[in-house]
């Protein structure tokens, strides 16, 4: 089953203070799509781990919506 283009965390998630989210989250959508292969990239490196599903699905959720802009 695959994540839903809409993506969101509760107010407070440990995911907000990750420095993947804290990279992509000061930069438009523009930006991200006409660099999405750092962010493919940053997901390549990312733990197959519990503790980095949220991180994953914050990055996967960047990619998709990237390819909505033709990133």
């Amino acid at each position: 089953m695959g994540s839903p283009i809409n993506w969101g965390v509760p107010p407070g998630s440990p995911v907000l203070k990750h420095p993947l989210y804290q990279k992509y989250s000061v930069q438009p959508f523009s930006a991200i799509a006409s660099g999405v292969a750092g962010v493919k990239g940053d997901l390549g490196l990312a733990l197959a781990s519990n503790e980095s599903a949220e991180v994953v699905a914050y990055l996967e959720w960047l990619i998709r919506t990237a390819g909505l802009l033709g990133g």
